[in-house]
């Protein structure tokens, strides 16, 4: 697996045969090796380890990644603490993005926003009150990710495993109902629309309740979103004859990230349900493509030939193409007759969600 040049190189995480996760680094394409060779090792014991320990205020927080703090601002008021950050982490895993502006606070937990690179971060940093809405077009900006409950994945140590955005919580305590991967419907409040969310884990807790003797115990469920809730809430675990619910969310997903423009759920006494993105009827505008034109001007003068019109806001017709192009001629038209001989046809349905490319 050696490599004359060691130019190119990823991170990576694998586990041992025994599951000891290990961080390491190669050429991207030994990755898979690397990660094969590691299942048949039981375990690595590695002579001095570290953690990297970056400052917040008074209180400091470990990490196991090879992070630099660039800028750091902390504040809040008695018990709702919290405080900003850019990171630069040098070694992040598996192609996550290692520029991130992170805002913490007691309430709400962590929220982080991943940047191109440092400088732009760098300049979010210093803007400081800034709402969601506007750093999403601030330059070099690529997602927003709010972590809620869990920690985001930058701040895993030790061996925790990363499970997406998130570090996966140590302390999970076994349930016969909130089971890790098991999804459940959330009915809002004031009648909104239920969702379906996916259980990542639950904590067990004992409260002390006013006029009762004894604690009472609570569920705390963590949420494949970042969210977490307590059991009392009456999620409803999603049953296999339930399951169209989740099926008819997800196609609907993908006609709202332009994967379809239709879907279609069919029902157990055989009746089906049809949803089909549909466009605007309008005449207001002319399909691009290439039309064949024959144009009298007021002079009597008969211009006949091809052109191709894509349609843009201020011109939206082949008529006022014609038009335009005369007027700057010093011409005068008198009529047009325009007949399309190759369509493109009209652009398929793109989504609801802006097009990054």
């Amino acid at each position: 697996m050696s490599n004359d040049r060691f130019d190119s190189y990823v991170y990576k995480e694998g586990k041992t045969g025994k599951g000891q996760l290990i961080d390491f680094t190669c050429h991207p394409e030994n990755a898979e090796k690397v990660e094969e060779l590691l299942k048949t090792i039981g375990r690595i014991d590695i002579p001095t380890t570290g953690r990297v320990l970056l400052a917040h205020g008074g209180f400091g927080k470990y990490t196991r990644f090879k992070v630099v703090q660039h800028r750091y601002a902390g504040g809040g008021y008695g018990e709702l603490g919290g405080y900003i950050e850019v990171l630069e982490i040098k070694n992040a895993p598996d192609g996550r993005c290692g520029f991130v502006f992170h805002e913490y606070n007691s309430l709400d937990g962590s929220v982080f926003s991943e940047f191109t690179n440092l400088k732009n971060a760098i300049v979010v940093f210093e803007t400081r009150s800034i709402t969601a809405k506007e750093l999403s077009k601030c330059k070099g900006f690529l997602r927003r990710v709010v972590c809620g409950g869990f920690e985001p994945w930058f701040y895993a140590v030790g061996d925790q495993n990363l499970r997406g955005d998130f570090v996966f919580p140590d302390i999970i305590d076994e349930d016969p109902v909130f089971r890790f991967g098991r999804k459940f419907i959330i009915r809002g409040w004031n009648h909104n629309l239920p969702i379906i969310k996916t259980c990542m884990g639950m904590r067990l807790f004992k409260r002390k309740i006013e006029d009762y003797k004894e604690p009472e115990e609570f569920r705390l469920v963590y949420w494949d979103d970042g969210t977490t809730s307590w059991a009392g809430e009456f999620p409803q675990p999603l049953d296999e004859s339930e399951l169209w619910i989740h099926d008819a969310i997800e196609k609907f997903r993908k006609l709202l990230t332009g994967k379809t423009s239709k879907f279609t759920i069919d029902f157990m006494n055989g009746s089906k349900f049809v949803g089909r993105f549909k466009k605007k009827l309008t005449k207001s505008h002319s399909a691009g493509g290439v039309y064949a034109a024959r144009v009298t001007m007021k002079n009597g003068r008969v211009l006949e030939g091809k052109l191709y019109f894509e349609p843009v806001p201020e011109i939206q017709t082949v008529e006022e193409r014609i038009y335009h192009e005369a007027e700057k001629k010093g011409l005068e038209v008198k009529s047009i007759d325009a007949l399309i001989k190759e369509s493109r046809g009209e652009k398929a349905w793109s989504g609801v969600y802006a097009n990054p490319k």
